[in-house]
């Protein structure tokens, strides 16, 4: 594996451990789905603009596709974010970030029939690990109507998240890789939080943040998970297949389970513990060889 891969490898997995303090903050925070969301987006947005202003780098992307990649990639982040949240009020934290983490599935089969990426045996093994864990760890959750219904959003978040990744994606794959990539972010994050706005209004949540431990989760939720933590991602999208990404972000809902049931006491059993590590195993199988790389992507027309 290049330098460059490794490197991609490495900002992948802190982009996830990031990405991993997301469920947390919406657990603690005393907002809705479509505020929280929108929060992260807005104060995330600040800090792109910001940062693109001490680099002296121009706000908008040039390439008209690349502002419809991101664009795209911001609205399906914002449906994900929606569905996601949801789940977690009704699964918790931890579960509700294994679910929407099944992203894994959604992603290899776009990069299968999308990117034409060929999978290793290798790689064919881990996904049918990872299925299995994280059937063990799902089935508890299973028992009642409500608990199917937090299953059901969390997977549809999933395919969500998925096709957001996708879009990002295929933007690295233009001539200048998509453009700044702080800029990239910016236009995903202020589309994105366009949408959660509108949600949000249409629902009738209150945008109002009630008290300090909502302001502070909400910080959280958008300078460490969406600035710094999606930043990375984007960054490192590009250098790796579709499918070994997604098998590497698997690692921020099983970080998120343990933390649920070593810290905040969630219930969990032997079975689900064993899910859970069968998940990580599954993540180490998958790296020794992923799925080739396609070399290029035909132009939209």
């Amino acid at each position: 594996m290049s330098t460059n891969n490794n490197r991609a490898i490495i900002e992948l997995t802190i982009g996830g451990l990031m990405l991993s303090l997301s469920a947390l903050a919406v657990a603690f925070a005393h907002i809705g789905a479509g505020g929280a969301g929108f929060y992260r987006m807005v104060f995330a947005s600040i800090l792109f603009f910001l940062l693109l202003k001490v680099r002296k780098t121009p706000v908008r992307l040039k390439s008209v596709k690349a502002q419809l990649y991101t664009a795209l990639a911001g609205v399906f982040l914002a449906i994900d974010l929606v569905l996601w949240h949801q789940s977690i009020y009704i699964v918790g934290p931890g579960i509700g970030s294994i679910l929407t983490n099944c992203q894994v599935f959604f992603m290899t089969l776009l990069g299968l029939y999308l990117l034409k990426e060929k999978p290793s045996i290798y790689f064919l093994i881990s996904i049918s690990l990872a299925f299995v864990g994280l059937y063990l760890l799902l089935l508890p959750e299973m028992t009642s109507g409500i608990g199917i219904k937090g299953v059901v959003y969390g997977v549809l978040s999933g395919l969500a998240y998925a096709i957001c990744v996708y879009f990002l994606k295929i933007n690295t794959q233009l001539p200048d890789g998509g453009g700044d990539k702080i800029a990239q972010m910016l236009n995903l994050s202020l589309w994105a939080a366009l949408v959660l706005l509108v949600y949000a209004l249409a629902t009738g949540e209150s945008l109002a943040i009630v008290d300090g431990q909502t302001l502070v989760m909400l910080v959280i939720y958008g300078v460490l998970v969406q600035f710094v933590g999606w930043l990375l991602v984007n960054r490192s999208i590009g250098a790796i297949s579709l499918g070994l990404a997604g098998l590497i972000l698997l690692l921020e809902p099983v970080i998120t389970y343990f933390i649920d049931v070593a810290f905040l006491g969630k219930a969990s059993s032997s079975l689900q513990i064993v899910g859970a590590l069968l998940t990580i195993f599954a993540v180490y199988i998958g790296s020794i060889k992923p799925p080739e790389k396609a070399q290029a992507i035909p132009e939209a027309t």
